[in-house]
């Protein structure tokens, strides 16, 4: 029965092979020998990264005494050194590397691909100021792309430009400079922004020059001439109002209401800078003493040869009326 033999021979070398033989290939790699674990860890184990960005990863092999491994992503591409490019669409995805010593042994790294965040930045406004020495500015800030919108301000010029306050208020040196102002984010300090300021060198002051109007005068006995006064030169503007001639020129309230004498005349209305205290200016005033009209009582009588009678004449000025008293006789 030769095929029956050839049938048995045929079985007898497929058991042998079964058998570990060493006639067989495996994908999977040697095996390690009984007892031993080969483990792979895979670093960084787990990482974040932008869309597009790289990751340098590396492997620790033990239990076996050939360290190399295959590298594998499941999106992106990595290098069999471990050079990873993420793909661009965010999600998490997983690089894994296969011990060349034992198939069955891989280390695992997540790695999570988010969208890159939109940068902070910082404006300032007013961008550009200009301001005399000493005085001030107020500035504010905006913080775009972060929760936190607060801002620390500074001076860039470490000396001779002045200071600003933690509510951006900037006051100026007190000479002409030009100077920087900076907001820079509490979230993210490299984000900045900065103002120029002008500082103005400051105003020397000028003398003080009182002036009058009227800078004259004219006006009835006993009536009154308003004046005003401005002071030029100095901060308080205020004068002291005085009559030159003292209360017989007439007299003056603290409005510059200047109320004449009872007599004719040329008089002095003075206004000083109470801020100067010698800074001061003068109005002439006419004094007029002008009468209003005349009057006599009785007007008519009839009197008998050498009767008498007596009359009031009254006369009435801008000051009053005034009356005196005559007795008349008829001749005879």
């Amino acid at each position: 029965m030769p095929i029956t033999r050839l049938l048995l021979a045929f079985a007898v070398l497929a058991a042998l092979a079964g058998c570990g033989g060493g006639g067989s290939t495996s994908t999977q790699g040697p095996l390690p020998p009984a007892g031993q674990t080969v483990t792979v860890e895979v670093r960084p184990k787990e990482i974040q990264v932008a869309p597009g960005g790289t990751v340098d990863f590396s492997s620790v092999v033990t239990g076996t005494a050939d360290t190399g491994v295959t590298w594998e992503a499941d999106a992106g591409t990595v290098s069999q050194t471990g050079s990873y490019v993420a793909p661009l669409a965010a999600g998490t995805y997983t690089v894994s590397a296969t011990s060349k010593g034992n198939g069955l042994a891989k280390g695992r790294s997540k790695v999570v691909v988010t969208p890159t965040p939109a940068p902070i930045s910082v404006t300032v406004s007013p961008s550009t100021a200009a301001v005399g020495a000493g005085g001030t500015v107020a500035f504010t800030a905006t913080v775009s792309n972060a929760i936190d919108p607060s801002v620390a301000w500074t001076v860039r010029e470490p000396s001779g430009c002045g200071s600003v306050s933690a509510a951006g208020v900037y006051t100026a040196p007190g000479a002409a400079a030009t100077c920087h102002v900076v907001a820079a984010s509490v979230a993210d300090p490299t984000a900045t922004a900065e103002a120029t300021v002008t500082v103005s060198a400051p105003t020397l002051p000028g003398p003080v020059v009182v002036s009058l109007s009227p800078v004259s005068g004219a006006v009835d006995a006993c009536r009154t001439l308003t004046f005003t006064a401005t002071v030029t030169g100095a901060a308080n503007g205020a004068v002291t109002w005085s009559v030159q001639e003292g209360a017989a020129g007439g007299s003056i309230t603290s409005g510059g209401v200047y109320t004449a004498p009872d007599a004719a005349g040329t008089y002095h209305v003075v206004a000083t800078s109470q801020a100067s205290g010698t800074a001061s200016k003068v109005a002439a005033v006419t004094v007029s003493d002008r009468i209003l009209g005349v009057s006599v009582s009785p007007a008519t009588v009839e009197l008998a040869p050498g009767a008498s009678a007596q009359f009031t004449a009254t006369v009435t000025t801008t000051c009053g009326a005034y009356a005196t008293t005559r007795t008349i006789t008829a001749p005879n």
